[in-house]
């Protein structure tokens, strides 16, 4: 096979809406990062330091390395490169073929986006489906990471075999490119480009859901050597449009399958809710709900994002199409932008219905929540007051209490002892003799001393006793009628207008 070529055409986002547009995304050195490792299994000098060709790099004199930069990038197309030229690849020699190449950068709205064309250095050598593996190609499917849009891997080669041969020798070309990786391929589409036999594989792996990775195969077996040239830029931007439509429908199952997820979540919350719960609970319960809103609006919003992204890149894609497409060419290339593309937008329509009803449960049980928590907590703070007040009023009752029990106590004691000291004054006989008992008197009365001493206490605390408690009955009934005497708050009005 003649004029032999691989492409690698390779799409990454360099920006989100998450970055603001004189920023670009943390991960958009990515792609340039994957040619660098690229040049560890194809030594081309030039993909080690290509930084430094590329105006999105400055170099840091303080870092000694290339630092990303903005200034030059105002989401337009254009070059990437400092000449505004491709940069071409020095010669490598891989077991006695010379393999040559060039890479072209760009920039393509908030992609960043480039074309590695690796071919002999002699057009005229040729190419054996065996010899692919001189080309390193399980190196070419690069990694992606969660804003890589895919990748495209065209192989071109002129051949003189009829038409009905040519797809065994395209499947016989991307056996032996895949024989060293764990992709798995399918023939999807075929028909002619350019008036060129092409074949489409999708090329999958275990467990990967994403399309990430197609590959092309152009068999041109009439010597036609078409001019690419002439439509390279559309045929570019094709390729990068359909890798995003693809990478976007994606995001939007993706945000389908987490707004269910959250979903589901407000369901069982909605599920164990009740009425009657402490206000502990459904304080707390409330307090869940703006971050379960939040990621459910989120996904909301980003499915009609995902629906607008479709639209307009189903727009470019059908304009950049038919500035090269012909009668007879691939038709399922103009099936994705007319068939495809609207079911993918009927898809999305799909979930947004199913999705925008939940934004409306959510935000009235945020409301029902809000509006029980503040009843119960109304509730809560009234039936506070009123313990505050009643502990204040038995504070207020034992004070009065203390207070007369204190005069009481002080009445009776000053009874008592006034009695006391009255009785033990008039009874002189303190001072009588008195003998011990002996055999002829065994019994005597006591002291005269002792009995005064004893009437003295017996009386003084006698008095003082029922001092003291009429004089705490007095001062208690005298409390009672001061607190029945005070006015009710009810009627404090008169009872007229109020």
């Amino acid at each position: 096979m003649k004029n032999f070529s691989i492409s690698v055409c390779y799409f990454h986002l360099n920006q989100t809406l998450a970055e603001p547009p004189d920023r670009v995304s943390p991960t958009a050195d990515f792609i340039w990062e994957n040619l660098i490792k690229l040049s560890e299994k194809l030594p081309f000098t030039e993909l080690k330091d290509f930084k430094s060709q590329l105006v999105c790099y400055e170099f840091d004199e303080e870092s000694q390395a290339f630092k990303h930069q903005t200034k030059t990038l105002n989401l337009i197309n254009q070059w990437l490169t400092k000449e505004q030229q491709p940069i071409a690849l020095t010669a490598i020699h891989k077991n006695q073929l010379a393999i040559s190449g060039n890479l072209q950068p760009f920039l393509l709205h908030d992609t960043y986006a480039f074309d590695l064309t690796l071919s002999p250095a002699d057009d005229d050598r040729d190419v054996a489906a065996a010899e692919i593996d001189l080309f390193e190609p399980s190196s070419l499917f690069l990694e992606c990471s969660e804003n890589t849009l895919g990748e495209t891997i065209w192989l071109y080669g002129q051949t003189e075999i009829p038409d009905t041969e040519c797809q065994g020798v395209a499947d016989e070309l991307v056996i032996n490119l895949l024989k060293k990786t764990n992709f798995t391929f399918g023939l999807v589409a075929q028909g002619n480009l350019l008036k060129v036999p092409l074949f489409e594989y999708e090329i999958s792996q275990p467990n990967q859901r994403n399309k990430l990775y197609r590959m092309l195969v152009w068999i041109d077996n009439q010597g036609i050597s078409p001019d690419v040239t002439s439509v390279y830029d559309d045929l570019f931007g094709s390729l990068l449009t359909r890798h995003k439509i693809e990478y976007v429908y994606q995001q939007a199952k993706e945000s389908y399958i987490a707004a269910r997820k959250a979903y589901s979540e407000l369901e069982a919350k909605i599920k164990q809710f009740k009425q009657d719960k402490p206000l502990e609970e459904l304080q707390k319960l409330l307090e869940s709900m703006p971050e379960l809103s939040m990621q459910y609006q989120r996904q909301l919003r980003n499915l009609q994002g995902h629906y607008t992204t479709i639209k307009t890149n189903q727009i470019n894609y059908q304009t950049y199409l038919q500035k090269f497409w012909q009668p007879g060419d691939i038709p399922s290339w103009r099936e994705f932008g007319e068939n495809t593309c609207k079911r993918y937008l009927d898809q999305i329509e799909t979930y947004l219905s199913y999705i925008q009803p939940g934004k409306d449960l959510i935000g009235e049980f945020i409301n029902t929540l809000r509006g029980l928590v503040e009843i119960e907590q109304a509730k809560s703070d009234r039936k506070l007051q009123e313990t505050l007040q009643d502990k204040e009023e038995k504070e207020k009752e034992r004070d009065r209490n203390l207070q007369n029990t204190i005069q009481a106590v002080g009445t009776g004691i000053g009874v008592g002892v006034g009695f006391a000291g009255i009785l033990a004054a008039g009874y002189p006989l303190i001072e009588k003799p008195w003998d011990f008992p002996s055999p002829q008197h065994p019994l005597l009365p006591p002291h005269p001393f002792i009995i005064a001493l004893v009437l003295s206490c017996l009386g003084g605390g006698g008095l003082g006793w029922l001092a003291w408690f009429s004089t705490k009955r007095y001062l208690n009934r005298k409390s009672s009628n001061q607190q029945t005497s005070l006015p009710s708050p009810q009627n404090q009005f008169p009872s007229g207008d109020r």
